[in-house]
C-alpha cells in the first residue's frame, strides 16, 4: 500500500514538474500557512528550498517538508477548511488539499468561519488575483489609505458574525497561530474593506516585524 501511495505521489510531482514551465502564470494560490510548530521548509515552483513562514501563500504544486514532530496548519480559504499536518511528512499542495505519501496519517481537518466561495474563485479573496492586487494596493506607509466600500445591512451582519467568531478563535489559538488574522483579512478583502484591511496589515507587520513574507504583501 505504501508503495502505491509513493508511486502516485511521484506521478503528481512529475506532472507538476512537466507542467510548471508552461503553466507557471496559471498556477493558483490555494492556501496560506497559519501556524508552524517546529521546523518546516518550502520547495516553491520558481525557486530554491527555503524555511516555511506563517502568512506564506502557497500555490498548487509546491511542496512542504516537515521534520519529525513539526506541526503545520494550512488554511484553504476557498474550501473553508484548515488542515493540520504532523511530521515527518512531505506534503504536496493541491487545490483539493494537501497530499502526502509518507505521513503517518491524514491531516486533522476543521472548518473555518468563512462564507463559501464559488468554485471558479470569482469572489474576492486574498488567494485570487484580485485579492493579491487588493493587498498589494493597500499601502500603510506614509500614504492615505483607500476608503472602504459601503456595506449593506446584510454585509454588516456577516462581518459582525465573522468578527465574533474570530474573537473566539483568538481565545483558543496557541501562541504563533495567525489563523484568526487570516480569516479576518479574508473577510475584509471579500467585502472590499480596504481601509480596515490596511489597518490590519499594519498591525500585523508591527506584531511580526521579522516576517518577510508579510512585509512583501504590499509589493
Amino acid at each position: 500500500m505504501s508503495r502505491i501511495r509513493t508511486l502516485l505521489f511521484s506521478l503528481l510531482l512529475l506532472g507538476a514538474f512537466w507542467t510548471a514551465p508552461a503553466a507557471a502564470e496559471q498556477t493558483r494560490l490555494v492556501c496560506l500557512v497559519s501556524a508552524i510548530t517546529g521546523q518546516a521548509s518550502l520547495s516553491p515552483a520558481d525557486g530554491p528550498k527555503k524555511p516555511l513562514a506563517v502568512f506564506t501563500r502557497l500555490r498548487e504544486g509546491e511542496r512542504l517538508d516537515l521534520t519529525p514532530g513539526t506541526e503545520v496548519q494550512l488554511a484553504f480559504l476557498q474550501k473553508g477548511v484548515r488542515e493540520t499536518w504532523t511530521g515527518p511528512a512531505t506534503v504536496l499542495i493541491t487545490a483539493d488539499g494537501g497530499q502526502s505519501p509518507d505521513s503517518a496519517g491524514p491531516p486533522v481537518t476543521d472548518k473555518l468561519p468563512l462564507r463559501a466561495r464559488p468554485a471558479g474563485g470569482e469572489a474576492s479573496s486574498i488567494l485570487t488575483q484580485a485579492g493579491e492586487q487588493a493587498t498589494a494596493q493597500v499601502k500603510t506607509r506614509d500614504v492615505t489609505l483607500p476608503e472602504d466600500k459601503p456595506l449593506t445591512d446584510e454585509d454588516r451582519a456577516q462581518l459582525a458574525e465573522v468578527e465574533a467568531q474570530v474573537a473566539q478563535m483568538r481565545q483558543a489559538a496557541a501562541p504563533g497561530d495567525v489563523g484568526p488574522d487570516i480569516v479576518l483579512l479574508e473577510e475584509l478583502t471579500r467585502l472590499d474593506q480596504r481601509r480596515r484591511l490596511g489597518e490590519e496589515l499594519k498591525r500585523l507587520r508591527e506584531a511580526h516585524p521579522e516576517n518577510e513574507t508579510l512585509a512583501q504583501w504590499d509589493q
